[in-house]
């Protein structure tokens, strides 16, 4: 199946409030509408994951991204170096048309801009954010390629979107830049120490 076609597919699917395993430059994700209510408690169900844990969402650039998170000069300079890569920022929601379910009643979420061209062409055509949460059982190792995926999770998905192995291999940092200082949530393949000094440096 060529890409148009699989693109094509991949956002009737997230249209009809399916859900759709799909690459990214770190591991494999589980991709929904992030606007969805349905969609995103299916998410939940198929990863077996604590309803009061957060998902991450994916955006295509950092101007879709300043429509629904409120954007400061901390997450500027780590978009600037960084994006789309292998770190995701955490911002205060603006846009409410994020389902409460991805940030649990909170007021911020984790966004990510990710840096592989299929993810990037199929969130600008659909338009809207998508889940970007490891297409696996809660608390079990990310995968990097299809093979890596249970059948159990296989076989509760809509569409799989089979583009070899992953080039990072390894979850993205998330880090909360929503107020100063940035807090580190998870480490990855970015060193949180890198994220503060690049900050540092740039406010002086």
């Amino acid at each position: 199946m060529n890409d148009e076609i699989l693109l094509n597919k991949a956002i009737r699917t997230l249209r009809s409030g399916g859900v759709i395993i799909y690459p990214t430059e770190t591991v494999y994700g589980l991709g929904a509408d992030a606007t969805n209510h349905s969609a995103i408690n299916k998410i939940f169900e198929i990863k077996r994951r604590d309803k009061f844990k957060p998902l991450l969402i994916a955006f295509s650039s950092i101007e879709m991204a300043k429509k629904y998170v409120w954007w400061n000069k901390y997450a500027d300079i780590l978009a600037k170096k960084y994006l789309p890569g292998p770190l995701s920022l955490v911002l205060s929601i603006k846009d409410d048309s994020i389902d409460e379910n991805v940030y649990q009643g909170g007021i911020k979420v984790g966004i990510r801009i990710p840096k592989n061209d299929f993810a990037l062409k199929l969130i600008s055509n659909f338009n809207k954010p998508i889940t970007s949460t490891s297409a696996n059982i809660s608390g079990e190792k990310p995968p990097v390629k299809i093979d890596d995926i249970s059948d159990e999770i296989k076989n509760k998905v809509d569409l799989i979107i089979d583009k070899g192995e992953c080039e990072v291999k390894m979850p993205s940092t998330i880090v909360d830049v929503s107020s100063y200082p940035p807090r580190l949530i998870r480490e990855g393949v970015i060193k949180f120490d890198e994220i503060k000094e690049t900050i540092e440096s740039n406010l002086k």
